[in-house]
């Protein structure tokens, strides 16, 4: 029974480490891949998105109550680079910040129904914080 809650112990302390923060040099030291370039398998790297890139999103529209799988790819450019590293974002690679608190993401999804008779509409919204 020690050896249980000590490995769940322990799976819990390694889910929480994702949670801190890394230091400033630790991130500096990684390797930047930029987008749309892939990072090597299993590797720790910093993930740049650039400005005026375009970047791929695929939109899929799938289920039981469709006959048909549908996919659709779309294009977005942002204004300013983002980079990132787990869950955290910087806006210069420099001072990172918990991503949630940088970018604001929300996606709104609609149908055609009997209030909004026409195209159903599938809306992401970005929106950059002020970084505190």
């Amino acid at each position: 029974m020690k050896r249980l809650t000590a490995a769940a112990l322990a799976l819990s302390l390694c889910a929480c480490s994702s949670l801190i923060k890394p230091s400033d040099s630790q991130l500096a030291a990684l390797p930047v891949v930029t987008y749309p370039d892939k990072p090597a398998p299993n590797s720790e790297y910093v993930y740049k998105l650039p400005a005026g890139e375009p970047l791929a999103m695929r939109v899929i529209s799938e289920g039981s109550a469709f006959s048909e799988t549908s996919e659709q790819m779309t294009y977005a450019r942002l204004k300013k680079d983002i980079y990132l590293y787990r869950r955290w974002a910087s806006d210069d690679g420099k001072t990172w910040h918990d991503g949630r608190k940088l970018i604001d993401l929300h996606l709104a999804i609609s149908i055609p129904s009997y209030e909004a008779p026409g195209p159903g509409e599938m809306r992401l919204k970005v929106d950059r914080r002020a970084a505190e």
